[in-house]
């Protein structure tokens, strides 16, 4: 008999229960002999496992601990020794087939993961560079029940059940945002901001060359104002604050601004609305707690926190929902075994959309994998929510209160491909497998993402920043970034993704960069033959060559309605995020999906300021004529000139001087009205035409 002949025969008896000391001994020597030993060893396991009607549950007794793991290492080292497929059986008939069969290829995956992943940095929770196969096919579903670990270290995990790997309990004393801690950013001495600006400028002037292009004029003080403000704070500039700055004779009186309005509190507002819209929706369609989520992320942006922590305490929060506003983000999204908050997580703070990936790989991007997904989704599987009904307070009931914590429980998580076979991963990051005995896996997984080579979060933190200030990203859609999806300049993605890591990904700092560069400063309006060449509404690639006019979002048509009617009336107003009347009047646009990814669009098309003020009648009918009749004041008591209120009008609503025709438009107006009017009931009567006209214009509620 030769000796792979020998071990067929000993493995076949020990499979059944059958060795004796002797022959056990045997199998034994001749596994320590060889790795080929080994790998037939394993090869005969696995064909076992599919063939077999009654497998037995656990690993026959008698076979010793290390080298079992020897042999199951070469299973995880060599993508060949992965379970084949089953022969070609009905789908229907494998599942009840081999319900129970292949118990012993899970045991030897268990075992193959828990030796592979205890043996090296088992303090630090994964496994650096491991880039072999990441996937084994289990033609059957996972029996429920999984088996509790009585050790924390894999190595000494005890044969399971059908669920793979189990961690221990968690440990007491340690929670997660203790064990989210990231790695302090440095910010280098060397980091130069006026030199990031002059390479901005530098690669778009080459770019320009390169297209044949010229870039627009600079934008006037008027243009350029309105648009600071509404891309920085969400809302237009007030009369006097146009005023204040046209008049300024300071040279760098846009850099001064730009850096004063980035540390201002209401551009802290407007980012935390645009990231509360991103993270749970406008509508909220799971109840979670807005007004905590949008608290935790005001502080965060006004106190000039890095991004990655940020995305960090996101991704790894515990706690009540009312008390950790963080905790809100992914109690929005823990439906459906956690997918939705798999696929969100990705595309906000990774740029990737991988949510078809969910059942198949993608049909269009190669490098992303059914099984990538999968391992991002397993750092979630620990995730519990829990809802809290609070007493009664009066005659109303308080709100419900959401808890959110890890289970600790470990195990693999399991999925089906198009072939109908069951696969189970465990969870991993850029190549880092993270070990099973982790209190909690988020956590994990936000030192995974702050340790990343390839910077995904600063990518997409750029990219999307550079879309808010420039209408476009260098990859559209902003949340797509791969190597199907080219980026329109590279150099310059580049060299702010690496800025902004050696920044300490500083927020405040990036906003800087990009409203100070030459291109934020560009008019709107530029040559036809140019504007031919980069025009990106007709699919071209942007080339930043002008200010690209575009929409309002309906929070800053809200605001600038109220800044607008309160500057022409001499009013200050105050801040209206969080307000029940902002949301209400915002979700009139807001269309919900009702999907399982808690989907929803804008119903916003080209006339918004007619849909608006339509939908708002009642609060426009009251405003205007308030606003009219303070400019048909001058000095609080003398009628105002004609030429002074429709200034005062178009400052307050436009950021500009009114137009000859426009003025011309205007006195018409009062000459007509004169002739039955007394003066200053003439003067308002047009003051409201003029306001009505002004809040109607596509130019009030465009970004340009």
């Amino acid at each position: 008999m030769s000796e792979q002949e020998e071990i067929l025969n000993l493995a076949n008896l020990w499979c059944e229960g059958q060795t004796s000391s002797e022959q056990l001994e045997r199998l034994q020597v001749l596994l320590r002999s060889s790795p080929d030993a080994r790998t037939l060893f394993v090869r005969f396991l696995q064909l076992h496992g599919q063939l077999s009607w009654e497998v037995g549950t656990a690993i026959p007794a008698g076979m010793d601990d290390e080298l079992l793991q020897e042999a199951a290492i070469a299973c995880c080292s060599d993508p060949d020794l992965m379970m084949a497929d089953l022969p070609s059986t009905p789908v229907s008939t494998r599942r009840g087939l081999t319900r129970l069969s292949f118990v012993a290829a899970t045991v030897l995956l268990a075992l193959c993961c828990g030796w592979w992943l205890g043996r090296t940095e088992r303090n630090s929770g994964f496994v650096q560079n491991r880039t072999d196969q990441r996937t084994q096919s289990v033609p059957a579903t996972p029996a429920p029940g999984n088996e509790q670990a009585t050790e924390s270290s894999v190595v000494d995990l005890q044969p399971l059940q059908l669920q793979g790997l189990v961690n221990s309990a968690r440990q007491p004393g340690k929670t997660a945002s203790d064990a989210a801690d990231l790695p302090d950013q440095e910010r280098p001495a060397d980091l130069n901001d006026a030199e990031i600006v002059g390479n901005i400028n530098r690669l778009l002037s080459e770019s320009w060359k390169e297209n044949g292009i010229q870039p627009a004029q600079q934008a006037d003080d008027h243009e350029w104002v309105r648009r600071a403000y509404l891309i920085l704070t969400g809302r237009i500039s007030t009369q006097q604050e146009t005023a204040e700055f046209v008049q300024s004779k300071a040279p760098n009186k846009r850099s001064q601004l730009i850096s004063a309005l980035v540390r201002d509190i209401r551009t802290s507002e407007n980012l935390a609305v645009i990231w509360s819209n991103l993270l749970i929706g406008r509508s909220n369609p799971r109840g979670v707690d807005q007004d905590a989520l949008l608290e935790f992320l005001k502080t965060q942006f006004h106190n000039n926190r890095p991004w990655m922590e940020t995305v960090g305490r996101l991704i790894a929060a515990e706690g009540r929902s009312d008390q950790n506003g963080e905790t809100n983000f992914l109690l929005a999204h823990l439906n459906d075994q956690a997918t939705p908050a798999t696929a969100v997580t990705a595309r906000l703070f990774l740029g990737r959309q991988v949510q078809c990936t969910q059942c198949h790989d993608h049909p269009f991007a190669r490098e992303r994998l059914q099984d990538e997904f999968w391992t991002l989704n397993a750092f979630f599987k620990q995730t519990v929510r829990q809802k809290i009904e609070l007493p009664e307070t009066g005659s109303a009931m308080a709100a419900a209160v959401w808890t959110l914590q890890d289970s600790g429980r470990g195990g693999m998580t399991f999925f089906e491909n198009l072939r109908g076979q069951q696969k189970a991963v465990l969870p991993e990051f850029a190549g880092q497998t993270l070990n099973t005995d982790v209190p909690s896996r988020r956590a994990e997984l936000a030192k995974l993402l702050a340790m990343d080579n390839e910077h995904q979060v600063a990518r997409a933190m750029v990219n999307r920043m550079w879309s808010q200030v420039f209408g476009y990203g260098f990859a559209n859609p902003v949340d797509d970034l791969g190597m199907h999806n080219p980026v329109s300049h590279p150099e310059l993605f580049d060299l702010l993704t690496t800025a902004f890591v050696q920044s300490g990904y500083d927020i405040q700092r990036l906003l800087v960069w990009l409203a100070d560069s030459e291109a934020f400063g560009l008019s709107s309006q530029q040559q036809e033959t140019f504007a031919a060449i980069d025009d990106p509404m007709e699919g071209g690639v942007p080339l930043f060559s002008r200010s690209y006019p575009r929409a309002m979002g309906p929070e800053q048509v809200y605001d600038s309605l109220r800044i607008a009617l309160g500057s022409v009336a001499g009013q200050s107003s105050e801040s209206s995020v969080g307000t029940s009347h902002r949301r209400a009047w915002v979700e009139q646009f807001v269309r919900a999906w009702g999907t399982d990814d808690n989907e929803e669009s804008l119903a916003i098309g080209s006339n918004i300021s007619q849909a608006l003020l339509l939908m708002n009648g009642e609060d426009l009918q009251a405003a205007i004529p308030m606003a009219a009749a303070e400019v048909s004041r001058h000095d609080g008591q003398a009628t105002a000139s004609v030429t002074e209120s429709l200034r005062r009008i178009a400052l307050g609503t436009l950021n500009r001087e009114p137009t000859e025709q426009e003025e011309k438009v205007f006195r018409n107006r009062y000459r007509t009205l004169v002739r039955t009017l007394p003066p200053r009931d003439a003067i308002q009567t047009a003051a409201e035409d003029m306001l009505w006209a002004y809040l109607n214009s596509s130019e009030f509620v465009s970004v340009h």
